[in-house]
């Protein structure tokens, strides 16, 4: 099978750069070729100008954190952390100061002396994450490293993570499927299916501005509306959506062509039904109402037979605004909707 197909890539130096994608669709075999596990069947691999399609990992200025910590269960913290610096004939005295400045980068000073199994999830991360880091890589490779702890964990972490890319100053290569944490710490990213870059771009671009439908989808949550082209008019297409509601949307597309539209569920607002005119809204019915602690999901079923996700803050006393069942409509700001591409 191919698994990647044509991927090309630049990473910046000192940057924060995520590959993000579904189960499957290449993004670890990327990391193993930039690692050296693996080796590409054409093309080059550059890191720090120099191409190692060839070299064997150890001949890399590359270090890899695994899903798994694979931390050395009969040595203390100190010595995992120390370990590659002993394999690669570092003097003693080198290696406890190195040692020491990465249990106070990753905050665990005074606890190099313990062994893994007497440190939690997230201490035992901050140890695998401080032993790549002792060897001053060039590029520090992290292959899901936060899935096997639990949420509250993840989120410190994710925070954790990022701090120590801007302190080191290392480029961070960090492999992922989960969106949130993509776009909570990236400086950018690249989202991936089948093998293949679907777009490039910081997390504000590629959240706002998806470059195409599966991007828009995988993205967060996402609402796709189909539409017909009325009318193309300096780089803007009138669509209709439905019978009734027209928007002005930015792209090319020619009169008369069915297009794919996205809007976010933050972007649309619901009113009741007969608070608002005609013009740039879609009359439908509450099916579900999921509270959410700081808001309410709306899954609403429009006229046409659609049906759209609409997220709304609650009212002050905590209810929510709108009930199961209840007749509203849905405003959609101009401004919020983008064309897609296939």
């Amino acid at each position: 099978m191919t698994a990647l197909k044509a991927v090309s890539l630049s990473v910046r130096e000192n940057e924060f750069f995520t590959l993000l994608g579904p189960s499957g669709c290449g993004k670890t075999t990327l990391l193993r070729l930039i690692a050296g596990f693996e080796q590409p069947t054409t093309g080059a691999i550059w890191i720090g100008g120099e191409d190692v399609v060839g070299l064997p990992p150890f001949k890399r200025s590359v270090n890899t954190v695994f899903q798994s910590y694979a931390l050395f269960p009969h040595l203390s913290v100190a010595q995992n952390i120390g370990f590659g610096l002993r394999m690669r004939g570092f003097e003693r005295a080198a290696i406890d100061k190195t040692v020491g400045e990465m249990l106070e980068l990753v905050q665990l000073s005074g606890a190099g002396d313990r062994r893994p199994n007497q440190l939690s999830g997230g201490q035992q991360q901050r140890v695998a994450l401080a032993r790549a880091l002792a060897n001053r890589p060039e590029v520090l490779l992290l292959d899901e490293p936060l899935s096997a702890l639990d949420f509250k964990l993840r989120k410190e972490m994710q925070l954790e993570l990022k701090r120590l890319q801007r302190e080191t100053g290392v480029t961070f290569v960090f492999v992922t499927h989960d969106q949130e944490e993509a776009l909570t710490m990236s400086d950018r990213l690249a989202v991936m299916s089948n093998g293949e870059v679907q777009q490039i771009g910081g997390p504000t671009e590629v959240y706002e501005f998806p470059a195409n439908r599966f991007v828009a989808d995988f993205i967060g949550e996402t609402n796709i509306l189909e539409g017909s082209v009325e009318a193309v008019q300096d780089g803007e297409i009138l669509c209709r959506l439905g019978n009734d509601v027209q928007v002005a949307v930015r792209g090319r597309a020619d009169i008369g062509a069915r297009v794919s539209l996205a809007v976010r569920p933050e972007r649309l607002s619901l009113e009741p039904a007969a608070e608002l005119p005609g013009a740039g809204r879609l009359d439908g019915t509450v099916a579900e109402a999921i509270y959410l602690g700081n808001g309410t999901s709306y899954h609403v079923d429009i006229a046409d037979g659609g049906r759209l996700l609409v997220r709304g803050q609650n009212r002050a006393d905590g209810r929510m605004t709108f009930a199961r069942g209840e007749r509203v409509s849905v405003h959609i700001a101009p401004e919020s909707i983008r064309l897609l591409r296939e």
